[in-house]
């Protein structure tokens, strides 16, 4: 593409120079000086546009101590319309160039036949020389032509008079090497055979060299002689040849040139164009770059959603990557096992471990990632309905291949049309007004969005900096930006309607903490508040600020581990109110009287297991306060037949674990 707007500069050039020529300067009789001007056209055309000059335009930035609070891995979905898709695949595929050289080509190798066939007529005729000219003379239609240092004619055409003026015209193209300018004029015509007027200047240099010679000899014979000669050869045939010919120039204009008065020459004339040179430059050869001063300032910014799919297109280098930059730029944690592959090398299953140390955490182990991909998110905003969730996608869930996994793999980048080094571009935000991507080549090509005086930006500080200049603390609208990692992943980032604030929200901060559970309230959803399970109604009657935590589970594994049956019950919220909490057996003096004061110590429907061991009632009092860690009570019926035991005659299960059997699985 910047070689169509090269051809289209210099085209508007060699216009320009023209139409200056025909209007104001054919007319004068300075030839020598207008052939200068007209190779100047030639020049600057192919010379002007190459040159450019770039002006840097400062913009200070003022200070501003921002924090936002909305952001979301996803991708912005982009359907190109027909013709877009066309045009996209003529310019990334080149075909208007590669159809513009073709036909360059064909213009080229026209030219170098005519050019080769009159060098072989030249080598083959009979040739004498006289004064450093060959002269041949030879029967041809022309009547007579020069080109180089050769001059042909017909002697049987033309009086002995006539012969000595046509002579003497054709040796002052050969001293003025005016065969030469008739090369490149054609040669430049290959160039921009699409250029109606690089025809028409062609003709007006062949012209003006016609001029030219006929001044010449003007000067040593009589003008009504000159003229003579000239009428007596306007019935001749000739044929447009590389060469000169005495006649090929319309001979009126010719005649009309003698004629005219040579004093009083305007040469200011030749200069009228330099003005609309300035104006051209100024219009399409200055380029303007933005130069961002930015106030020091210190800025804290987390954003307020983070999702992440990993299927069988994970790698092991991908999940260590985003382990660190999640606990770079969000402070979770993020661990994987039983990451298994197959032969082809792509994942095959795995289990996820994640702990937003915010508490919220949650794990999650698939199988087969290709059929059931697994995912976590946590979103950070006051309003949302859920503000964490780990789970496995089913293929309605399962976003279209054109999301985050598509492009994360590109390799090249075009960012505004430019081609952009990827280096330059690592841990860097762009943001986003659209984009598409290439998978052929992996080229991800970008557009940014204008409102911002910069196309990437270093840190998230500075990216927000702008949106509180330009939106103060609400923003109601929805950006997205693109960030390349260390080991040139490619990440997405969104951001919809957020506030921005100067310290991070809490989940237990929130307004609708309470309807965190909304989208999981299904009745194959096992709830457990502070170890005990509770109806899904019951959920209204936790107040947001008495939620110390929240774990998902949705694991198979611990689906069964917890004493349900994974056909039946799809996952488990455990809530851990800030009640239960202070309760922890480890910090409570009567942690003993924990489990006295769930279940009646009396009841021989209770069972006891101490640390995965069941004991008696009188083992328990040999347990000191100060080794017990934590306390589980359950009345799940589910869970006591996991344990192997009949829930008609037992009441409940009590799980003690003690400091010391804490560590032995820790080693396990």
């Amino acid at each position: 593409m910047d070689l169509l707007i090269y051809l289209a500069k210099a085209s508007l050039l060699l216009t320009l120079f023209w139409l200056v020529y025909k209007l104001v300067l054919e007319a004068e009789t300075y030839h020598r000086f207008k052939r200068i001007y007209l190779h100047a056209g030639y020049g600057l055309s192919l010379i002007l546009p190459l040159l450019s000059y770039t002006k840097i335009e400062v913009i200070t930035l003022s200070p501003a101590f921002l924090a936002p609070s909305s952001s979301e891995f996803v991708t912005a979905e982009i359907k190109p319309t027909t013709s877009e898709l066309i045009w996209s695949f003529i310019t990334e595929h080149a075909v208007l160039e590669l159809i513009y050289i073709g036909i360059s080509l064909v213009f080229l190798v026209h030219l170098l036949v005519k050019f080769f066939r009159l060098l072989s007529f030249l080598k083959a005729s009979k040739a004498f020389q006289t004064d450093g000219i060959f002269h041949i003379q030879k029967s041809i239609a022309e009547g007579a032509f020069s080109f180089l240092n050769y001059i042909v004619y017909n002697p049987e055409l033309y009086s002995e008079d006539e012969l000595k003026i046509i002579l003497a015209h054709e040796k002052t193209h050969v001293a003025h090497k005016h065969s030469l300018d008739m090369l490149f004029a054609h040669l430049y015509k290959c160039v921009f055979w699409f250029n109606p007027f690089a025809w028409l200047y062609q003709k007006s240099l062949v012209l003006n060299l016609e001029y030219e010679a006929d001044a010449k000899v003007v000067d040593n014979t009589t003008k009504k002689e000159y003229q003579m000669t000239l009428y007596s050869i306007t019935q001749q045939q000739f044929r447009s040849q590389l060469q000169h010919s005495f006649h090929q120039s319309p001979i009126k204009k010719r005649i009309a040139m003698l004629n005219k008065n040579k004093h009083n020459q305007s040469f200011w004339k030749l200069f009228i164009v330099s003005p609309l040179l300035v104006v051209f430059f100024l219009l399409f050869q200055v380029e303007t770059k933005a130069q961002i001063k930015n106030s020091i300032t210190t800025t804290e910014s987390k954003v307020n959603r983070i999702e992440i799919t990993y299927d069988e297109n994970t790698t092991t280098e991908e999940l260590d990557s985003d382990i660190d930059f999640l606990k770079k730029e969000f402070d979770i944690d993020m661990r994987y096992s039983n990451a298994s592959f197959g032969a082809s090398g792509q994942l095959k299953s795995l289990a996820l471990d994640v702990d937003c140390n915010d508490s919220f955490k949650g794990s999650v182990a698939s199988p087969d990632v290709a059929e059931l991909p697994v995912y976590f998110y946590r979103d950070y905003t006051e309003d949302a309905e859920t503000p964490f969730g780990v789970g496995i996608r089913t293929e309605s869930e399962i976003p279209a291949k054109t999301d985050y996994n598509t492009i994360k793999d590109a390799e090249n980048f075009v960012i505004n049309g430019q081609n952009t080094d990827k280096d330059k571009l690592v841990e860097k935000y762009i943001p986003v007004e659209k984009y598409s991507y290439d998978k052929s080549s992996k080229t991800l090509s970008i557009t940014t969005k204008s409102e911002f005086s910069e196309i990437y930006y270093s840190g998230m500080s500075e990216l927000f900096e702008e949106l509180k200049q330009k939106y103060n603390d609400k923003v109601l609208k929805a950006f997205t930006f693109f960030k390349l990692t260390s080991d040139y992943k490619v990440v997405t980032l969104s951001m919809d309607k957020f506030k921005i604030s100067d310290t991070s929200i809490n989940a237990s901060q929130h307004d609708n903490s309470s309807q965190i559970f909304s989208s999981e309230l299904d009745d194959d959803i096992i709830y457990l508040v502070d170890g005990k399970e509770i109806d899904k109604d019951q959920l209204n009657d936790i107040k947001p600020d008495q939620i110390e935590s929240v774990d998902v589970k949705k694991s198979v594994p611990l689906i069964k581990a917890n004493g349900y049956d994974p056909d039946q019950v799809k996952g488990i919220i455990q809530i851990t109110t800030k009640k239960g909490n202070i309760k922890n057996a480890s910090q409570d003096e009567n942690s003993n009287q924990i489990y006295k004061g769930t279940l009646d110590p009396n009841d021989d429907t209770v069972i006891y297991l101490v640390d995965g061991k069941e004991v008696s009632q009188d083992q328990l009092k040999d347990i000191k306060p100060e080794h017990i860690k934590s306390v589980d009570v359950s009345k799940s019926e589910a869970l006591i037949k996991s344990k192997g035991h009949n829930p008609d005659q037992v009441n409940g299960i009590v799980e003690i674990i003690t400091k010391n059997g804490s560590k032995t699985k820790k080693k396990e």
